[in-house]
C-alpha cells in the first residue's frame, strides 16, 4: 500500500492523511469492525511507526518517523476518519542510531533510501490478556529504542519507490 497509494497522482509524495488511510486498511484482518476505536473492548490499539532515512554521507543520514494509530495520548478515535496521525520533522543522525533503529536500515550508497514499517499493538489502561484468549500466558512486551512498549511487533525494511518520502 505504501509503494502504490499515490500511483494516481500527478505529486507521488506520501501525505500524513496517506499514512492514516494505509493504517487502517492494514489492521481490518484482525480489526473488522469498530473494536480498534475507543472505548478499545478489546484492550488494545492499532500503530504503525514509519521512520524514513536517507544517507547523505558516510556517517550521516535524514531520518524522519512518523505514525498512526487508533489512539493519542490523552484521546482516542472513535471512526476510521478520526485516525491520528502525526510525525517529526527530518533530523540528521549517525549510522549508529541507525543501526539501533534496525540494521537493514543501513545503506550502502550516498543517496539511498530505506524505510522501517513497524506495525504493533498498544495495551489501553483496560488490557486484560484474557479478552484476547491469553489465559495462562503472558504477550511479550517488546520496548522500541524510543522507550515505548509494544505487543506483536512486526518489522519490514523496504526501500521506496523514488518521491514517496520524507512524508509532508
Amino acid at each position: 500500500m505504501v509503494q502504490h497509494i499515490s500511483n494516481n497522482r500527478t505529486n507521488k509524495q506520501i501525505t500524513y492523511g496517506d499514512i492514516a488511510r494505509i493504517t487502517y486498511a492494514s489492521c481490518l484482518n484482525f480489526f473488522n469492525n469498530n473494536n480498534m476505536f475507543d472505548p478499545h473492548p478489546l484492550g488494545i490499539y492499532y500503530v504503525i511507526d514509519y521512520h524514513w532515512i536517507k544517507r547523505t554521507n558516510n556517517d550521516e543520514y535524514q531520518h524522519q518517523n512518523v505514525w498512526a494509530g487508533s489512539i493519542k495520548a490523552g484521546s482516542a478515535a472513535t471512526t476510521p476518519k478520526g485516525m491520528y496521525y502525526g510525525g517529526g520533522s527530518i533530523i540528521t543522525r549517525n549510522t549508529s542510531y541507525i543501526q539501533k533503529l534496525h540494521t537493514n536500515l543501513v545503506c550502502d550508497k550516498n543517496g539511498d533510501e530505506r524505510v522501517l514499517i513497524k506495525c504493533c499493538y498498544r495495551k489501553t489502561a483496560n488490557f486484560d490478556k484474557k479478552r484476547l484468549g491469553f489465559f495462562l500466558l503472558q504477550p511479550k512486551e517488546e520496548t522500541f529504542i524510543t522507550g515505548s512498549k509494544h505487543l506483536f511487533v512486526y518489522y519490514i525494511v523496504i526501500t521506496p519507490k523514488p518521491g514517496l518520502f520524507p512524508v509532508k
